[in-house]
């Protein structure tokens, strides 16, 4: 298969170190656990890499090995599950370390959530086994770690390194996508980029998938082409949670948010933060709500601070129940209202939109192709927490809606860039510090630009500006 025929994950796989997208933290941590083998069989023999699919787990590794000089065995656990496959498959090798042509040995167990621990006949136990006798780097690979680690991993748990890899973040995505498109030949739309990384949700490997999807064979790639993408299938089971815990009428039902939210401690309390002003829409059952939260909070930072951990409890207690039982008079959830007072704010009429509530939330369909205005009417109903459904061609408002910080950041990200340049640019002409000239040159630029066009563009050429710098202080 030529490489114009490959698909675009094998053909932009990363092959160095040079070329991952995010994690350097983790991959340093692989690349000295690797290295150490060179001193002789370190402590742990077997480095555990977790995190979500799409994230670099794999190719790290081998890059990696490709760097430092090792033959990789990649065995797909969830294909050899019982211990005699595993002995047939490796034999010997982990005494030998080297290869017939000098190369050192490595072996990588990926996928390693497709075995079982009791039903695939002592398949982790085996691959326990070989760890124990290893005198060769063995790497694991694994999805569906979380914070609970589940049984059938506690053989490995105990014996291993652990690295955790985290979702690739959005700027590093959208920077990954334009070399790749800038490679291609191919002009994609700046608004397609920050959308598909928008909902990669650090899913790389799948975001280069929705990429191919929409700009295979094209030349030109614009919003249109974006409408037939199917959404990704990610179970989420935080809304469920937080929906019985707003609904419980004792702190004990309310306490089980916590254990069945599938997601961290700091996390939920930003979704209960995030959630908070919807659900209790009664300003005294509000107020009631952020002070146990406020609460909550304090407990949390003493118990770090102090490392007094029995505090924790007072924290579930505020988030959970404090915040549930404070809702007396509230209705709650009216987001249908919500949203049409939000496309309203944006000078629609009401005939342009459907917004209509469905089992997952409220649906805001556009009548009408919205050409330019889709970008603005995207950046007003994602505030409040919609999503794009591209096969819908719709919005989706779900009821309970993830914390919006994060895609804040993501929102002024580029604004962000193009100030962080522009001081730079300033603090070496007027010698200054960077702080200074965001803090006290830049406003003042601001308007010179937007009053006087004669004296920006001297300014301009002065400071040697590019055209989005210019733009930006324009606006």
């Amino acid at each position: 298969m030529t490489e114009e025929n490959q698909p675009w994950t094998a053909r932009f796989r990363p092959k160095t170190l040079v070329e991952l997208v995010g994690n350097e933290r983790a991959v340093r941590q692989l690349e000295t656990w690797v290295r150490s083998w060179e001193k002789g069989v370190p402590k742990q023999r077997a480095v555990f890499l977790y995190g979500p699919p799409g994230v670099g787990k794999t190719v790290s590794v081998l890059a990696l090995a490709n760097k430092l000089g090792y033959d990789v065995m990649e065995v797909n656990s969830s294909d050899y599950r019982t211990r005699k496959n595993l002995d047939s498959l490796i034999g010997r090798s982990i005494h030998q370390r080297f290869t017939i042509t000098g190369r050192r040995r490595m072996i990588l167990f990926d996928e390693l959530e497709g075995v079982s621990g009791r039903e695939d006949y002592g398949g982790i136990g085996a691959i326990a086994g070989i760890i124990k006798a290893t005198e060769i780097p063995v790497v694991l690979i694994a999805t569906s770690i979380r914070e609970r680690w589940e049984d059938k991993f506690r053989p490995l748990r105990d014996i291993s390194l652990h690295i955790k890899y985290n979702p690739v973040p959005f700027s590093q995505i959208l920077m990954r996508l334009k070399v790749i498109v800038e490679e291609l030949g191919i002009s994609v739309d700046e608004e397609v980029l920050e959308l598909l990384a928008d909902l990669s949700e650090g899913d790389l490997r799948s975001t280069i998938n929705d990429l191919e999807a929409v700009a295979r064979g094209k030349t030109r790639v614009t919003m249109e082409d974006t409408q037939n993408l199917a959404q990704r299938d990610r179970k989420d089971y935080t809304p469920d949670a937080l929906a019985k815990m707003f609904s419980a009428k004792t702190l004990r039902d309310a306490r089980r948010v916590v254990s069945s939210a599938h997601i961290s401690y700091d996390d939920l309390y930003n979704w209960i933060y995030e959630n908070l002003p919807i659900v209790l829409d009664n300003p005294l059952d509000l107020v009631e709500g952020m002070n146990a939260l406020a609460r909550a909070d304090i407990h949390q930072t003493r118990a770090r601070r102090t490392q007094s951990y029995r505090l924790l409890k007072y924290m579930f207690n505020e988030m959970t129940g404090g915040v549930a039982l404070a809702r007396r008079n509230s209705e709650g959830l009216g987001l249908v209202k919500m949203a049409r007072q939000k496309i309203a704010e944006q000078g629609f009429p009401p005939r342009d939109f459907t917004i209509t509530e469905t089992p997952d939330g409220v649906m805001i369909k556009p009548n009408r192709y919205l050409k330019n205005d889709w970008r603005r009417v995207n950046e007003a109903v994602r505030s409040m927490g919609a999503v794009w459904v591209r096969r819908g061609g719709c919005w989706n408002l779900p009821y309970f809606r993830s914390p919006q910080q994060v895609w804040r950041y993501r929102r002024t990200w580029q604004s962000r860039r193009r100030r962080r340049s522009l001081a730079a640019r300033v603090a070496e002409k007027c010698h200054v510090s960077s702080h200074e000239a965001v803090a006290e040159v830049i406003p003042l630029l601001k308007v010179i630009f937007e009053e006087d066009p004669f004296m920006a563009g001297d300014i301009a050429g002065w400071l040697g500006l590019e055209d989005g710098e210019v733009k930006w202080l324009k606006t």
